[in-house]
């Protein structure tokens, strides 16, 4: 994989006229020629072929010597090639952020000389590739549209496949399934036209998976079949043995099982031969469960026990907690109930190890973003001090020829260097409010959520250390007490880092038109265990909304919670309701959420309506999350609420 995205951050440097390719026949080339522009590409064919040797060192004396020459010939070919060959080097030495930091610069340089339009697509592609490399979702998709965009209004031929497939694996992330096959569609067009094989399989396994997730079988399995065709003819192992596994599973959904059979058999074949330890786990849990949907309890066991072999050897928690699952119900199913309970006990240790995966995963995301963007702003600073030293050196070198006009050249210097200075001000006063954000909001984070996360710790310490002093009615009551516990701190922590989001600088929100019914189906389904709680929904009008989705949906959760921890322990309720409502009026819209609770005192909800009560420690998130999020999608938040009649909290948009 490494190997292969190497060659995406250095595709086309070689196809250059009369430079050899080969590390002895660069040498010659090198011996022999005259230190010219070509000279100078040869050199930078020549620092790949030491990167890919592991010979670093080496490599950065060539750039050196590519640096030096470029400066004397003024080549800016050479200058970006110097450049993006130490961003290679940088990630070659497993440093993605550094290498990012010279891809960026690279950029810089092609504008500078007004490089040709290919080499700054090939920019645009390796920076999006770094940043979906890093996980960033958001930057790498930024890139991939900026790329697809400029790569057809200037109708470059051949167009890159990898901003497309990018966008695709975005918006099937958050299942805008219609969107993401517009873009896998055009990413399938592209290696087409390349007539390259192993990028149609590709492609056609991607369209077949969104088919899938829509529940589209036929078309699905259709898609499959086309990509397995391709990577046949690529003879693409490790691809077959993917697209056939997919085949496998959706000749399952469609109960032919002898084609799944065949399919997850051939599958294995290969899967073994090439020692792909990851796919051979899946197959064996695909297998599993064909057989133990046709009943053929013993070979269902065999295939899910082998899956749970190679979990464990890999250390896969997720695959871990899937194959005791099936285990336990296996053996729920035959009847024997002590087997069944040893493999559900062991699933549920593998879902708490998921969960602290999660939430570390979480947290370095958004650790990531804060020290992405500190470096963003420290490479802006430093080109500016860059830009100031030479805008002051040709000011000096001017004086020495123009001393009639000295007066005024001082002049514009000294505005020049304000404005600089101001600059420089500014960037460093979003530098501090960068670092009093990340203390502030860590601190709260500690506050938060040290307190659940210590409850959960102490309840899996009792359960490990002392469990002969709970029964197993105590157990299993702690335990689904836990898994709530867990459940809801996940959610806070998305909530928070939603939060955290909302109060970084210049942050605009996605506005989207959405259906408010939607909205609250999706809040009803995530409330549906509080089985004793009605929850009504009146949307006469079928309202639709343009706001934020991700931001209004965290806020009516919120909104939601607080209406269910209102009916607390009391039992004095027929029947606890919560009502949500959606109307319009004057052409604005309202949505509101209404309990029949115990009610509160309106200083309670302070912090929804007084901007004075700000996040803190002592105070935690709560209500101050509800209204800092209202104000970034433009919302007012209105509360009633009465003494043993309950309370209505009512959102108005602006129109």
């Amino acid at each position: 994989m490494k190997k292969l995205l190497l060659f995406f951050l250095l595709f086309g440097h070689f196809l250059v006229a009369q430079i050899p390719n080969s590390l002895d026949s660069l040498k010659v080339y090198l011996d022999t020629k005259p230190k010219d522009t070509s000279y100078v590409l040869a050199l930078n064919s020549y620092a790949f072929l030491n990167v890919q040797e592991g010979k670093y060192e080496e490599a950065a004396r060539i750039i050196q010597e590519m640096e030096r020459l470029s400066k004397k010939l003024d080549f800016g070919t050479g200058f970006y090639k110097s450049m993006n060959m130490k961003g290679v080097i940088a990630y070659s030495k497993q440093n993605p952020e550094k290498a990012m930091e010279y891809f960026i610069q690279c950029n810089t340089i092609i504008k500078k000389y007004k490089l040709p339009k290919k080499i700054y697509q090939n920019s645009l592609n390796n920076i999006g590739i770094i940043y979906n490399q890093l996980g960033d979702r958001e930057k790498a998709t930024k890139y991939a549209l900026e790329l697809i965009s400029f790569q057809e209004k200037n109708k470059l031929s051949p167009l890159k496949s990898s901003p497309y497939t990018q966008v695709g694996d975005n918006l099937k992330f958050y299942k805008k399934f219609d969107e993401a096959l517009l873009y896998f569609q055009k990413a399938l067009i592209v290696e087409i036209n390349l007539k390259d094989d192993s990028g149609i399989a590709i492609n056609e396994n991607r369209i077949g998976t969104v088919y899938e997730d829509l529940k589209k079988n036929q078309k699905a399995i259709d898609h499959f079949k086309k990509g397995l065709t391709h990577a046949e003819r690529a003879n693409y192992k490790l691809l077959q043995v993917d697209l056939l596994t997919n085949l496998g599973r959706m000749f399952q959904k469609e109960k032919n099982f002898i084609a799944a059979e065949n399919m997850l058999k051939k599958a294995e074949k290969y899967s073994i031969d090439l020692e792909a330890t990851q796919n051979t786990k899946v197959i064996y849990s695909n297998l599993g469960d064909l057989y133990f949907e046709q009943k053929n309890i013993a070979l269902a066991e065999d295939y899910y026990i082998k899956a749970l072999q190679l979990s464990k050897e890999i250390n896969d928690q997720s695959f871990l907690f899937s194959a005791n699952e099936n285990l336990a119900t296996l053996y729920e199913k035959k009847g024997d109930f002590r087997k069944a309970y040893f493999y559900k006990t062991e699933a549920n240790v593998a879902r708490d190890s998921i969960f602290k995966l999660k939430t570390l995963e979480n947290t370095e995301d958004l650790l990531r973003k804060y020290q992405t963007e500190k470096k963003e702003q420290e490479i802006a600073l430093k080109n500016v001090q860059i830009s100031n030293a030479k805008k002051q050196k040709w000011y000096f070198i001017s004086g020495l020829f123009l001393l009639a006009i000295i007066g005024s050249l001082l002049f514009y210097q000294s505005r020049n260097r304000k404005k600089t200075n101001k600059k420089l001000q500014l960037l460093n006063d979003e530098l501090d409010q960068a670092n009093k954000a990340k203390t502030r909001f860590f601190s709260i984070l500690n506050h938060d959520l040290r307190a659940p996360v210590a409850n959960l710790i102490n309840f899996l310490q009792l359960q490990k250390e002392s469990p002969e002093l709970l029964d197993v009615e105590s157990t299993k009551r702690m335990q689904d007490k836990t898994m709530s516990g867990a459940e809801n701190l996940l959610n806070s922590m998305e909530d928070i880092l939603q939060w955290s989001k909302s109060q970084m600088e210049n942050f605009k929100p996605e506005l989207r038109l959405i259906a408010v019914s939607s909205l609250f189906f999706d809040i009803q389904n995530h409330f549906s265990s509080f089985e004793n709680i009605e929850i009504r929904f009146e949307n006469e009008e079928n309202i639709t909304l343009k706001t934020d989705e991700h931001y209004l949906k965290t806020i009516l959760r919120n909104l939601t919670g607080n209406a269910i921890k209102a009916f607390g322990t009391s039992t004095t309720l027929s029947k606890p309701v919560i009502l949500w409502k959606a109307w319009q009026h004057n052409n604005q819209t309202f949505l509101s959420i209404t309990d029949n609770g115990k009610g509160a005192d309106l200083e309670q909800f302070k912090a929804l309506y007084d901007d004075k009560e700000v996040v803190g420690i002592k105070s935690g998130l709560g209500l101050h999350l509800i209204r800092d999020m209202a104000k970034v999608i433009d919302c007012e938040i209105f509360v009633e609420s009465k003494k043993d009649v309950g309370s209505t909290f009512t959102l108005f948009f602006r129109a």
